[in-house]
């Protein structure tokens, strides 16, 4: 590594977590790499073949303007194809304009499709933009793309063929916002949803959304581009697949490969992420018990790595959007739900689920809305690595690439979403067996389940706890120099307890509140108002 190279080395210094202390045994290695014109694109859909990527819809510009007549505008749609060569480093495009069929176009243009790859084919389902009269709808199609001619086309002659997609209309292929896997032969459509009309952040009637709250299973036959649909009995279950704008990634177990859907957006009952899990397998739908993902809400950039002889999965989230996020080594909760830095690992190892996160951070507010491209020489079934096979030596898996760029945590709401872009930068994504650098003392781990609410305060501080034992739990309040203000010591019974503190004889401002139960500890902070 040079500086010349400007290689970011982050070691993941994990730590304890819920379960225990985490057991990743890799430091990740990520370097930045700069194509010249290259444009930055975030949420679109993508595939690749013989080392070069391809490119369809997203938008090219940052954040969702707060404005309705702003938000989701035809200016951000991304109106042609890429190519990109990471080796090369180089790339190529072709406008969508070529492709005479504008219900095709208006589709391929759209943002938070649902995507996956089977061999040479993309099938992009939905998304969420313009039709051809200029209308804001969720696109009721699934389109599969033949990936190895349009690259060819593309970089050839900078033209697309219409021979090269196969399109079918179904109101049921209506969802953005969801993630689309393929197993055994099937396409599985997990979660998502249906918004029409006009985007409006104050609840105006511009828009009508409905969730999916299912997963729908669909096989595709006969020879492309003559293919066929066959739609399955949907698996329903309207609490815990109410989420969209997540991560789902591909989990094994043995010989078993499964799906874990990984937190998203909303509750029901607020307007704040999900920080529960939900395995999808064949037999059913199940929320994992006793676990809570803190870090890592939104769509980011993820890698999957399963370890055969520690029968262990590790998934690792790098960045995006996230309700927690860790200042100084403390959990902090915000509610208004930030962009962050994190990268994350959960790790499932005998049937339960822990977190942990790294001490260095993502180089920039940067994730959401980006893809990771993984090397399908090294990844089983494409998408998950052997953790066994890596080496000790930097092991390159895969390259990150694109997602929303922002310039600060919170933009939404400070008005300065037109200040975020669509990040065009790639960062060639490596593993190494840990270099023995330690690991970090644990504010999280001895995981008591800490949560303040509401964070601000509104004159009670309210805080709930996940006790291990029956006894007595201590309460410290630490203001930012350090300096504790309040020690209380509350009895608290085993398992769940929500204990209200009073009004604290405190100035307003920013605190660390910190829970001691025997040899537990975990600090959160919170602003009192």
């Amino acid at each position: 590594m040079t500086m010349k190279n400007l290689t970011l080395a982050l070691a993941l210094l994990l730590q304890l977590s819920l379960f225990g202390q985490s057991t990743f045994p890799f430091d990740i290695v990520l370097e930045p790499i700069t194509i010249t014109n290259l444009p930055g694109m975030q949420s679109y859909a993508a595939a690749q073949h013989n080392g070069k990527w391809l490119i369809i819809g997203g938008r090219i510009d940052g954040l969702h303007q707060r404005q309705p007549w702003q938000a989701f505008n035809a200016a951000g749609h991304n109106t042609s194809m890429y190519v990109i060569d990471p080796v090369a480093q180089t790339f190529y495009s072709a406008p969508l304009s070529g492709l005479s069929n504008d219900t095709l176009v208006a589709q391929l243009s759209s943002t938070n499709a649902n995507f996956t790859q089977v061999g040479n084919y993309l099938y992009l389902l939905g998304g969420y933009g313009l039709d051809a009269s200029a209308v804001h709808i969720t696109h009721p199609m699934l389109t599969v793309i033949d990936v190895p001619s349009t690259i060819d086309d593309i970089v050839q002659g900078g033209t697309l063929d219409s021979t090269a997609f196969a399109h079918f209309s179904d109101e049921d292929f209506a969802v953005t916002g969801g993630k689309m896997l393929y197993l055994n032969g099937t396409f599985y459509l997990v979660g998502g949803h249906r918004f029409d009309g006009q985007y409006n952040p104050m609840g105006h009637n511009t828009f009508t959304q409905a969730y999916t709250e299912q997963v729908l299973p669909f096989t595709v036959s006969g020879t492309f581009p003559s293919l066929s649909i066959s739609k399955g009995t949907p698996m329903v279950d309207t609490d815990e697949l109410h989420r969209r704008d997540y991560n789902v990634t591909y989990m094994m177990d043995g010989s078993q490969t499964y799906f874990t859907a990984w937190s998203g957006v909303f509750q029901k009952t607020a307007n704040l992420p999900f920080l529960n899990a939900v395995e999808v397998r064949d037999t059913g739908i199940y929320s994992v018990p006793g676990f809570s993902q803190y870090l890592n809400h939104y769509h980011c950039p993820t890698v999957s790595l399963y370890g055969e002889d520690q029968a262990a999965m590790y998934t690792v989230f790098f960045g995006g959007i996230a309700q927690y996020y860790y200042d100084n080594g403390v959990l902090t909760q915000d509610n208004d739900v930030p962009f962050v830095k994190t990268i994350g690992v959960v790790e499932k190892r005998n049937g339960s689920y822990s977190e942990s996160y790294s001490s260095t951070e993502m180089p920039g507010l940067l994730g959401a809305g980006g893809e990771f491209f993984p090397d399908h020489n090294l990844a089983a079934n494409g998408e998950i690595f052997l953790a066994d096979s890596l080496g000790t030596d930097t092991t390159w898996v895969g390259h990150i690439f694109g997602g929303i760029s922002s310039p600060g945590a919170n933009i939404f709401f400070g008005g300065m979403t037109n200040n975020s872009i669509a990040s065009p930068t790639l960062f060639k994504v490596g593993f190494v067996r840990n270099s023995g650098l330690g690991m970090l003392e644990s504010n999280y781990g001895d995981n008591l389940g800490l949560l303040v609410s509401p964070n601000p305060s509104n004159g009670k501080l309210i805080v709930q706890i996940q006790s291990q034992l029956q006894g007595m739990t201590a309460f410290e309040v630490f203001d930012t120099t350090g300096k504790l203000v309040l020690r209380t010591e509350v009895p608290t019974k085993d398992g769940a307890n929500t204990i209200d503190l009073g009004a604290l004889q405190i100035a307003a401002g920013k605190y660390v509140l910190t829970a001691t139960q025997g040899g537990a500890r975990q600090s959160i902070n919170f602003i009192w108002n």
